[in-house]
């Protein structure tokens, strides 16, 4: 019995230093920026005075928060449209592949697995008015009379970086659309199609409804990703121009290492936890559903 419960404790023995690591990495700065969220720093006495909600109060008030609070959803939603368009139509193209499918799922996985600083700069030579070659493709066809600068105009830098973050992350919603195709039965799908129905048909009727978790597990993520994304706007635009793609995560770093206010911008990384926690409870609450 004794050597049964030892047995039973000895991977937890052997795990204890990482859940220890985990705790100290983890679980403290999440702790301490919850307690510093009601408390206001002050350099001069170099001390910090409790304040209660006022951070959260200055926050609803400041018209930054609610530009910060309206350019994020736009680069959500914005975000996980073209990523899981693009992810779910290039997953359908690479199932139908039957050879020389493993490199082209590496060729596409590239810039999953690239640098964000490296996308960023990327695409800041793609978008660049002189020596960019997206202006030069669109005036060597007409379609432009004159060079575009993409990143100075707000409406379009925001499209902009919306572009060069599907690019980067698309791979991961392809990738786990991909694996729910695996399930899809083909005996279903010839059955579907000797009943006349045709791809538009079989794709509502069998392959849909197979691969829907992974569509949702896809939009999590997808969605995960956005409300936490910070080096590609940063590197790309530093939130401007005017604020124009100053997205949650900028507006948070602004606060604490332009304006030193770290009370305030501990409050809006609760803010900004509470919308992608709420997220998750949604998902978790129709994937239930889903499953009755």
């Amino acid at each position: 019995m004794l050597k049964a419960k030892l047995k039973y404790f000895r991977g937890y023995f052997f795990a204890l230093p990482l859940l220890i690591a985990l705790t100290l990495a983890i679980l403290f700065p999440a702790i301490y920026n919850l307690g510093i969220a009601f408390y206001n720093y002050n350099f001069h006495s170099q001390s910090w005075e409790f304040i209660g909600f006022k951070n959260f109060a200055k926050l609803l008030h400041d018209p930054f928060f609610w530009n910060s609070f309206r350019v994020t959803l736009l680069w959500v939603i914005g975000n996980v449209s073209l990523q899981l368009i693009l992810g779910l139509a290039i997953a359908l193209s690479l199932n139908s592949i039957i050879h020389f499918r493993g490199p082209f799922t590496g060729i596409l996985l590239i810039p999953w697995i690239s640098s964000f600083v490296v996308v960023a700069i990327l695409f800041i030579w793609i978008y660049h008015p002189q020596l960019g070659v997206l202006n030069d493709i669109l005036l060597r066809f007409g379609i432009i009379v004159e060079p575009i600068a993409w990143l100075a105009s707000p409406g379009l830098a925001q499209i902009s970086l919306i572009l060069a973050n599907t690019w980067k992350f698309f791979p991961l919603v392809m990738i786990t659309i991909f694996a729910g195709l695996q399930d899809v039965s083909q005996e279903l799908v010839e059955a579907t199609q000797v009943d006349g129905a045709n791809w538009f048909g079989t794709f509502r009727m069998v392959i849909f409804p197979t691969i829907l978790p992974s569509l949702s597990t896809a939009v999590l993520l997808s969605t995960i990703w956005a409300y936490n994304s910070f080096t590609l706007p940063m590197v790309m635009t530093g939130g401007g121009p005017l604020r124009a793609t100053e997205i949650f995560g900028l507006y948070i770093y602004k606060l604490a290492f332009d304006a030193f206010d770290f009370g305030a911008a501990a409050a809006a990384s609760l803010i900004l936890f509470g919308q992608i926690m709420a997220i998750i409870i949604l998902y978790l609450r129709v994937a239930e559903k889903g499953r009755k």
